[in-house]
């Protein structure tokens, strides 16, 4: 009896958790869909731990989906995610956007001390997103080495700067003059470099090396 009495407990929790977790991940939906886009709807350590979709982004995608053709497809209780441990709870759905066009969507959502939170959320047209940054990523890289191997080539003390893989040019990491790669000022290079410290590395903005600091700011 005790067993079965056990048994029962467990099953009443699982039924509470997955009303709450379809009620929480409805209410932020609704939340996407009347244009809110506060951090604060999201889980900071979810935002940490993949940071190449903002809470902002995530809001937006959910928002472009039609609310009333979401069909949960799955529902199911995880122990970890991604390398943390906790209390996850993993919603799929088969949704459509607004032009009526099929998609999916997974809401993976946190509980601490009892509080529900979206740790994350992906749907198709986020991840076509994601999938386009990366290819932009990668050109970006490309461009970069291939004009740091040029002027390395052409002034090889300039070769114990880095090249910038994850700062962009900014008015803030910005120091210095544009350069042409194949007429460089190195001593001002190196002068920049002095006062910038480790941070320092070269940008290409369009066919002209940028002297960066990131740290400047």
């Amino acid at each position: 009896m005790a067993l079965c009495f056990l048994a029962a407990a467990c099953e009443d929790q699982q039924v509470k958790l997955e009303q709450q977790s379809l009620s929480f991940v409805g209410e932020w939906f609704a939340q996407a869909s009347a244009g809110v886009r506060d951090d604060s709807l999201c889980h900071g350590l979810g935002t940490l731990k993949h940071p190449e979709i903002s809470c902002a982004e995530m809001l937006e995608h959910a928002s472009r989906v039609a609310a009333d053709s979401r069909e949960v497809t799955s529902l199911k209780p995880m122990d970890c995610f991604a390398g943390v441990c906790g209390e996850f709870v993993e919603i799929t759905f088969s949704s459509r956007d607004q032009a009526g066009n099929p998609l999916d969507e997974t809401a993976l959502l946190k509980r601490d001390n009892g509080t529900l939170r979206m740790y994350w959320y992906r749907s198709d047209t986020l991840l076509g997103l994601l999938r386009s940054n990366d290819e932009e990523a990668i050109e970006a890289k490309e461009s970069i080495q291939l004009a740091y191997d040029e002027m390395t080539t052409r002034y090889p003390s300039l070769y114990s700067y880095p090249p910038c893989y994850r700062v962009r040019p900014s008015s803030s990491t910005l120091v210095g003059e544009l350069m042409e790669k194949d007429n460089m000022d190195v001593a001002s290079v190196e002068q920049l470099a002095d006062s910038c410290g480790e941070a320092f590395c070269f940008a290409l903005v369009g066919n002209k090396i940028a002297t960066l600091c990131p740290k400047s700011d």
